[in-house]
């Protein structure tokens, strides 16, 4: 008979909202390249699931094996550039565009003022 495991003492949580990104919050100097890589990666998801075939045959197509594209899916996606995710994108099937315009201002992980350029 399996045992269950009972906590001893409650831990305390802190929950801070935020209004930014979560890579922005914790203070990654590479926030803005997480959030874009973290959109391409959700459009990847959604076509997949659109297409309906197996994560395995999805892998092929995009070039990567299952446990990479399975990783990558999860949210595991450093280490993977954009351009590579942008190519799985085209793979699928799906047009990449990119929009060149000026950056709001805002802070940088220091609390730094950056100054947009147009």
């Amino acid at each position: 008979m399996a045992k269950t495991a009972t906590r001893e003492k409650e831990e305390e949580v802190t929950v801070e909202r935020t209004t930014g990104s979560v890579y922005h919050s914790l203070g990654y100097a590479n926030a803005d390249e997480m959030v874009l890589k973290a959109s391409i990666v959700s459009t990847i998801n959604d076509t997949i699931k659109v297409r309906g075939l197996t994560q395995v045959q999805d892998a092929e197509l995009v070039g990567v094996d299952q446990p990479t594209l399975s990783k990558l899916l999860r949210g595991r996606f450093r280490s993977v550039s954009i351009d590579k995710l942008a190519h799985m994108l085209n793979a699928l099937g799906r047009d990449v565009t990119i929009v060149v315009g000026a950056m709001p201002q805002r802070e940088d992980a220091r609390g730094r003022t950056l100054v947009a350029v147009s």
